[in-house]
């Protein structure tokens, strides 16, 4: 025990004290305190837990320190929380966190390190029993060990891992195996594979603790974890080493490096703890032998390939994996134990190790004689008892072993699904070698073992095992493709029947595909359920398998197709729901491996095909009980569409099953749900003249479902769901040449029952006191007024366009009615989008009424952008005639804007000098845009006389001002050019004489207009292009430049005279004292503002303006 003054004796008693009250409190307060005076100990308080470690008998025989200076018991607190409050705060110290060489305290932290090495390795050698250390104890202590190496290895520490090995009492590899396994050597084992283990985190895969650095030392920390890792591997890590132009040389032989002794030590490890535990029967043992296979795999990423492919530890790692148990054993009470044995687990690491050896990167070359020395393929093939490529020996120290690829229960499904990993992992690397020269027979040997083990796997009943090679079997795919002549020069030419190799494995693929897209008996096809959502997922990953043999075989896809179909029992309604619907799958799914595109076309090209399809039709499975084959048969009728334009009879059956209790009347609503959407489709996709002899029953027929009788037997329909039946039924009417007697009929007998509702609904007392629900309600009932008009992409007759007016006016209704709801106001934009089509000019006399609410309520970017839309929108169509309409919502809506923006400004602070922050800033841009926008529109399609209007006269001042800003300050050059073609129009309708309809307006309005344009519109322009982030070269910037351009060329155009622009623009901005941008002879610019002929000519005088300004 170290003497200590009675002050450090005080400080470390009340320190003591400190963290036993933190333990048994769990105080925050306290824990904060310790960390607190942690951190502003120098050294992080190290020194200090040093003595409480040594207080508690670490570092020195437990034979010579039965008490403490208290009289105290040691082997009762060895382990106690401040021994683990010690650990811990060593392992955060500043000692162990890569100090600089330079660093003023690295002498005394030097010292500190060596006492903490030389405490941690007598504790770990003296204590009696180090099985019973805890295991966090152990875990911390292994981290310390793991992190003093970081630090001093190997110019401090020469040998940690022989000095760790010996401390532990354990063999070093070279001096044989450690004897009789006992259950404290196994703890001993334990704590070096822990130690082990956190060298590779802290060393190799530091990414999780980069964090944890301090900004300053993070360099530092990866330089040394570069220079321990060249050390372990032989390499020099002098400083001078680090600027050699070439490559490194070791400076120690490979097989007396740390690494080689690591690997040795942990195939050693795996070898004596296998065999005694299969003498013994011991779980125990062979839990060390996975936990050594687990750590050697962290190690074979990056040591050198001579270690990762010794003939010993290959052959370890052979034997491990077919060492794997069967299936799962007998509980004794009946029940079968699923979990994986031991040795199940040893065979699954053996795997990874495997496949961590076999994806080390090398060239394509080196790749194929490392993949045949390795025979991986041909051990498998003998493991799993499959016959293939006989010509390569396996070698004869390999134990017998066996890797059932073929039956479930036959090996546990944990071992294979590691196997099969492996097997796609080692194919990808020999497939990618052997195109390169398949002209070596080894090779060719492995390529056929590997098909077999490939095909093997992807045939195995389980998706973990099928699914790993799917990757595989693709990529073997497109060698098939691509290296046609390789493979049936190499695998033998054609047979009898003339059928190649490519032909034969393409067979077995489909096949294989085939047997694994069936569904589970059990299956309840609920995709929320994780377990059924990862079967969805690996057939989703074998129809993509089925798509590219279709793509690269379609006539032997469509014989296996046909067969498959001709094997299903009949009729095909009472097939198995798994067989029939994989084989319904197949048609389904072939059109998108077809090309050209699209497939679905180019497949009914194919006459073989196009009979399948038809005979589908005639069959009656559409009668099939199971709604996922009712399904699947109703999206291949609608995909294969095509076929129904010139078979009638067809479409009859297919329209009546979907309208039917086998379609939208199902008892299921999945399929309820799904057939509206598959009867718009198809009404899309067969056209007006198919359909037109069935129209007005299928009008009828929808009508009754969306509003059923009183106490009928109609099943109910989803609001959303309804609304493709009324777009279908708009279409219907619209597009198939119905008489307009028949289409007036037809749309009121729809629209009548659906007003009705609407009206009901407004007259319920609980309408305003719940808005939520009555709005989502309403804003259906408005959708689907909208859905119905999609049919009259044109003017509808005038006969329609009333009762669609009509329907206008029960929507205005509703909107008065809630016009809180976010819905409603959505959904009203919309259908008075559609209006404007429908009724064209009808419109115009009731917008103001649906403005004033929309606006009075726009409390959301939402609402901004509706708007905008529909007044942009009344703009393109009706031009000057939109005056009227949208004369009342200009001002509201560009408050709102203005509103909205200065409420997302306030909100976030900028209101108090703080910026907000980018994103918000983007945001409040894309409001601000819609503004721009809307007044573009306004200026562009000559509706300019609102803003000279009565209404809006007063604010032309604040419009002007809003684009001037949009123009010169908003830092987007799209924005500014829009905000500059307002302008430009503006000054062309208001100031030139033109053929074009102009409205000129009053005199005083137009004086004050150029008076802004002069004195305001134009300096600002000059200043932002002259300024230095205005680049002339940028494609953006070029179009802002052009034009102003042209606004500064028809502003010397207009009627107001050439003087004018004279006067206000050339002797004021270019020549004046106070000019924009001052040069040395501003004549030459004048003159060329005085001598243009076009706005071409104006963007190259500010162009030159530029360049001469850049040249002062």
């Amino acid at each position: 025990m170290i003497n200590t003054s009675p002050e450090i004796e005080h400080y470390l008693q009340q320190l003591e004290c400190a963290i036993l009250h933190a333990a048994s409190t769990g105080s925050q307060e306290s824990s904060h305190r310790l960390d607190v005076e942690r951190c502003q100990s120098s050294d992080g308080l190290a020194g200090a837990c040093l003595e409480l470690l040594r207080r508690r008998g670490w570092g020195v025989c437990s034979a010579d320190t039965s008490t403490n200076n208290n009289g105290q018991q040691e082997g009762s607190s060895q382990y106690d929380a401040v021994a683990f409050y010690a650990l811990t705060t060593l392992q955060r110290s500043p000692l162990l966190s890569c100090l600089p060489s330079a660093s003023p305290t690295n002498n005394t932290f030097s010292t500190l390190r060596n006492q903490l090495r030389s405490l941690i390795l007598a504790t770990i050698s003296h204590v009696p029993n180090l099985h019973s250390m805890p295991q966090f104890v152990a875990t911390k202590v292994a981290v310390l060990l793991a992190l003093l190496a970081r630090e001093e290895y190997p110019t401090d520490w020469m040998s940690p891992f022989r000095d760790v090995l010996g401390a532990l009492h354990l063999s070093h590899p070279n001096d044989g195996n450690d004897g009789n396994i006992t259950l404290d050597k196994m703890a001993c084992m334990g704590m070096y594979l822990s130690f082990l283990d956190v060298i590779s985190d802290e060393i190799v895969y530091p990414a999780a603790n980069d964090a944890e650095g301090t900004t300053h030392n993070q360099g530092e920390q990866r330089k040394r974890r570069e220079q321990v890792k060249d050390a372990f591997r032989g390499f020099p890590i002098s400083e001078s080493n680090q600027n050699n132009n070439g490559p490194l040389e070791p400076s120690v032989p490979l097989e007396h490096t740390d690494v080689a002794h690591i690997v040795g030590w942990l195939l050693n490890v795996t070898v004596t703890v296998t065999a005694q535990a299969q003498e013994n029967a011991s779980d125990d043992m062979l839990i060390l032998a996975v936990r050594a296979v687990a750590t050697l795999k962290r190690y074979l990423s990056w040591i050198d390939v001579r270690l990762a492919t010794n003939q010993n530890l290959v052959h370890l790692l052979l034997d491990g994996l077919g060492g794997a148990s069967s299936g799962g054993k007998d509980c004794g009470d009946g029940s079968i134990d699923e979990e994986p044995t031991q040795r199940t687990l040893l065979a699954v690491e053996c795997a990874h190790c495997l496949g961590e050896i076999v994806d080390r990167g090398m060239d394509e070359q080196k790749k194929l004689p490392f993949l045949t020395e390795l025979n991986i393929f041909g051990t498998l093939c003998q493991l799993s008892r499959l016959e293939a490529g006989s010509g390569t020996a396996v070698d004869s120290r390999l134990k017998v072993g066996k890797l059932d690829l073929t039956t479930i229960g036959g090996t546990q499904i944990e071992a294979v699904a590691a196997a099969a990993e492996l097997i796609d992992t080692a194919g990808l690397a020999l497939i990618q070698g052997w195109e390169l020269d398949p002209t070596l027979q080894p090779t060719n040997v492995q390529m056929e073992q590997c098909l077999e083990l490939v095909l093997a796997c992807l045939a195995f009943d389980n998706i973990d095992v099928s699914g790993a090679v799917v990757d595989l079997v693709s990529r073997i795919l497109v060698s098939l493709e691509k290296k046609e002549d390789y493979w049936n020069n190499v695998f033998g030419a054609a047979d009898s029947n003339g059928d190649t190799i490519c032909i034969k494995i393409l067979s077995r693929i489909l096949l294989i595909l085939h047997l694994r897209m069936k569904y589970p008996i059990d299956f309840q096809f609920d995709y929320e359920d994780e377990e059924e959502a990862e079967e969805e997922v690996y057939r989703t990953q074998l129809r993509k398998l089925y798509q590219r043999i279709v793509r690269l075989r379609p006539q032997i896809t469509l014989q296996f197709m046909g067969s498959c179909l001709s094997s299903l029992p009949q009729p095909l309604s009472s097939s198995p729901t798994c067989d029939i619907e994989a084989a319904l799958r197949l048609v389904y799914h072939y059109g998108e491996g077809r090309r050209p595109a699209p497939g679905a076309k180019s497949a009914l090209k194919d006459a073989p095909f196009r009979e399948i399809v038809m005979a589908l039709h005639r069959s009656d499975v559409c009668s099939h009980p199971h709604r996922e084959v009712l399904l699947l048969y109703y999206d291949l009728s609608v995909r294969y569409s095509a076929i129904l334009k010139d078979s009638p009879e067809l479409l009859s059956l297919l329209l009546g099953s979907l309208s039917g209790n086998r379609g939208l009347q199902h008892p299921h609503p999945r399929v309820r749900c799904r057939c509206c959407y598959l009867v718009l489709r198809l009404v899309k996709l067969v056209g007006a003249k198919a359909m037109r002899p069935h129209v007005e029953v299928i009008v009828d027929g929808i009508q009754i479902l969306l509003f059923p009788p009183t106490q009928s037997e109609i099943l109910s329909i989803p609001p959303n769901e309804a609304l493709y039946l009324f777009e279908a039924t708009g279409i219907l009417l619209g597009t198939t040449g119905l008489d307009k007697e028949v289409q007036v009929r037809c749309v009121t007998a729809v629209l009548t029952p659906h007003i009705r509702s609407i009206e009901q609904t407004l007259q319920n007392p609980d309408l305003t006191r719940d808005i939520e629900t009555f709005g989502d309600q309403l804003s259906m009932s408005i959708s689907a007024i909208a859905q119905l008009s999609k049919g009259w992409q044109n003017h509808p007759p005038p006969e329609v366009q009333t009762v669609l007016a009509a329907a206008v006016d029960i929507c205005h209704h509703v909107l008065v009615a809630l016009p809180s709801s976010p819905l409603v106001r959505n959904r009203t934009a919309v259908l008075l989008q559609r209006m404007i089509l429908c009724l064209g000019e009808g419109i115009l006399p009731v917008m103001p009424s649906f403005f004033a609410p929309l606006l009075s309520h726009c409390t959301l970017e939402d609402d901004v952008l509706d708007a905008s839309q529909l007044i942009n929108q009344l703009c393109i169509k009706f031009k000057e005639k939109a005056v009227a309409s949208v004369d009342s919502a200009i001002l509201p809506f560009l408050q709102k804007v203005l509103a909205l923006q200065l409420g997302g400004s306030e909100t976030n602070g900028s209101s108090n000098g703080i910026s907000p922050p980018p994103h918000l800033i983007t945001e409040q841009l894309s409001i601000r845009k819609q503004a721009f926008a809307t007044l573009h529109h306004i200026a562009v399609h000559n509706v300019s006389a609102v803003l000279y209007s009565k209404t809006n006269v007063a604010s032309l001042g604040d419009v002007l001002q809003l684009m001037n800003d949009g123009a010169t300050s908003v830092p987007d050059p799209v924005m500014n050019k829009t905000c500059i073609q307002f302008f430009c129009e503006l000054v062309i309708q208001w100031g030139c004489d033109s053929n074009q309809p102009s409205q000129v307006p009053p005199t005083d309005v137009n004086n004050a207009f150029f008076d802004f344009v002069y004195g305001i519109f134009v300096p600002g322009m000059i200043h932002c292009i002259l300024g230095t982030a205005f680049n002339i070269k940028d494609a953006l910037h070029c179009r802002v430049l052009a034009e102003f351009g042209r606004v500064l060329w028809f502003l010397k155009q207009s009627r107001r005279g050439s003087v004018e622009f004279q006067s206000r623009v050339v002797e004021w901005l270019v020549l004046g004292e106070d000019a924009a941008g001052r040069i040395g002879s501003p004549d030459i610019i004048a003159n060329g503002f005085q001598n243009v002929t076009c706005g071409k000519d104006m963007e190259l005088v500010l162009k030159a303006w530029k360049e001469e300004l850049k040249r002062q």
